[in-house]
């Protein structure tokens, strides 16, 4: 195990037998260890091997998952809260889902109504460049 994992491992061995109010020796012999090998774990200078994992996890009557990670992970497949989750976060992303398509339709209507205004200004600059050229044109017819 990794440096990390380990250290993690050893605060939650601490806190869970701080928990029951426990020494470290009276904890070792009720586990079944010797209290030096407890120690040592506890403390880091020993790396956990997977017999005592199992064995301290079902002393405090856990998964290893949690003696490990410090909490007890989500069951997929049995946890009602997931389903519970999956039905909320569901409902939020169709209401999302609804605003963007929504959002989408109106843009598009803006973008033509400025297609279109894009469209007057391009016919009016032609009206007002045909009205200067024929100014222009009878202004040379004068001069000549």
């Amino acid at each position: 195990m990794g440096s990390r994992l380990d250290h993690i491992i050893k605060e939650n061995l601490a806190r869970l037998r701080k928990l029951t109010g426990m020494s470290q020796i009276d904890f070792a012999k009720a586990v079944g260890i010797e209290p030096n090998t407890y120690w040592n774990l506890e403390k880091g200078k020993t790396t956990i091997v997977n017999e005592n994992l199992d064995l301290l996890a079902d002393y405090y009557k856990v998964s290893v998952e949690k003696l490990i990670l410090g909490y007890e992970p989500l069951d997929m497949d049995s946890d009602p809260r997931l389903e519970e989750f999956k039905k909320e976060y569901g409902q939020r992303k169709e209401l999302e889902a609804d605003h963007l398509l929504k959002e989408n339709i109106r843009l598009k209507a803006e973008l033509e109504q400025q297609k279109d205004i894009i469209e007057i200004l391009k016919t009016t600059i032609e009206d007002k460049t045909q009205i200067i050229n024929f100014q222009k044109r009878l202004k040379s017819q004068k001069s000549d």
